[in-house]
């Protein structure tokens, strides 16, 4: 399970064997959430964050760095950089933020967490490292769509890509399928709140882009 966010849902999920949490933002490293999960999974979360998490009860904690490693039965799991800006309540040096590969059965994930508009090219490498049959990228964010894009140019660390860059980066990480997140979880009552979704769907068209899921809460894609 990656960056759960809302009891009732991760509850629904039932017994998994490892929750990876990408940064410490509180709709990501969420302690409601988290407090609704058998403490029998392993939770790994990235380097500094520790504190933040060791008095919920967890029966093994792992912090993680660009370039760690972890076998969790069976699957192998890589931090990987991405491009967020780090700290919980403000930006500074830690925590931490990361991406996840997960390996396992002949099949690769990557999970980016949040994405900024800065220097994408650690995608690049991500993608010349490793095979990825599904990458899941954020397309949206608490503001509108339009709002997100006007600010591309700007290269600021802290702001939500947009559905045109997700595809941008699936694109760079030569993956096979792209799985848009980061939208729709809160149904907060905006009317531009399934925007990303129809603008994804619509880039995608102009684009003549592959396989690009935008799955519904527990629609799921075979791999």
């Amino acid at each position: 399970m990656f960056d759960p966010l809302l009891p009732w849902r991760a509850r629904a999920a039932g017994a998994v064997d490892a929750v990876l949490v990408t940064h410490s933002h509180v709709d990501h490293l969420n302690r409601w959430s988290l407090k609704a999960i058998d403490r029998s999974a392993h939770l790994v979360v990235p380097r500094g964050a520790r504190a933040i998490v060791e008095d919920l009860g967890f029966s093994r904690v792992t912090e993680m760095t660009a370039g760690d490693q972890l076998q969790v039965n069976g699957l192998e799991i890589s931090a990987v950089a991405t491009c967020h800006d780090n700290g919980r309540w403000k930006k500074q040096t830690t925590p931490e933020c990361v991406g996840y590969v997960v390996a396992g059965g002949g099949k690769t994930v990557h999970h980016a967490g949040d994405v900024d508009f800065s220097d994408h090219a650690i995608f690049d490498d991500i993608g010349k490292r490793f095979a990825i049959d599904a990458t899941l990228l954020p397309i949206g964010g608490m503001m509108r769509v339009g709002y997100y894009r006007k600010r591309r140019h700007l290269l600021d660390q802290g702001i939500h890509i947009d559905p045109d860059c997700a595809l941008d980066i699936y694109e760079r990480l030569g993956a096979k399928n792209l799985i848009p997140v980061h939208w729709g979880t809160l149904h907060l009552p905006f009317p531009w709140r399934h925007a990303p979704k129809k603008r994804l769907a619509a880039v995608v068209a102009e684009r003549g882009a592959q396989n690009v899921a935008i799955l519904a809460h527990r629609e799921k894609l075979a791999l």
